[in-house]
């Protein structure tokens, strides 16, 4: 199974870039990237860009819809029967949906429910404390509660992915 691995780092991205042009007779792109590879855009942006475009997480508030790339959104706080969406900018925006739907609606993205009130962005994660109730902490200082049932999910989930 072929498998695209998305690199966001600028330190090495140039060396990548060299090596796939070095090597571009031995690389084999599938139709989509085959479009991509004649495009002018650099071969790296492009598959960053599409990648990217897939991760765009639909918010509606009220009779506004916004669009946000999946890394804009620190977490979601349950509300009542609204959530409340924390944004990379330091803005918070009120969502007219309960946490269970924006959690439906997010679950192919980097989210993970932590407590029956949180959603956070995996890719926030500054640190995990242990203990007998565990937090979390997340690269702005909020530190949110683990609940006891998915302290198990979390943990396979950091292990297995981060």
């Amino acid at each position: 199974m072929d498998k695209i691995i998305i690199i966001n780092d600028s330190g090495i991205q140039p060396e990548l870039k060299k090596f796939l042009f070095a090597n571009k007779k031995h690389i084999r792109f599938s139709s989509d990237m085959d479009e991509i590879s004649l495009s002018k855009n650099s071969l790296f942006q492009e598959i960053i860009k599409r990648y990217e475009e897939k991760q765009k997480v639909k918010i509606q508030s009220g009779d506004n819809i916004s669009f946000f790339q999946a890394n804009e959104i620190i977490r979601f706080k349950a509300k009542n029967e609204k959530t409340l969406a924390f944004l990379a900018n330091k803005n918070a925006i009120e969502i007219n949906e309960t946490i269970e739907n924006i959690e439906q609606q997010i679950k192919e993205l980097p989210f993970l429910r932590i407590h029956t009130d949180h959603i956070i962005n995996v890719h926030f994660i500054s640190k995990v404390i242990e203990k007998a109730e565990s937090d979390i902490e997340l690269n702005d200082g909020t530190l949110l509660p683990v609940s006891e049932k998915r302290k198990k999910i979390i943990t396979d989930f950091l292990n297995k992915h981060i």
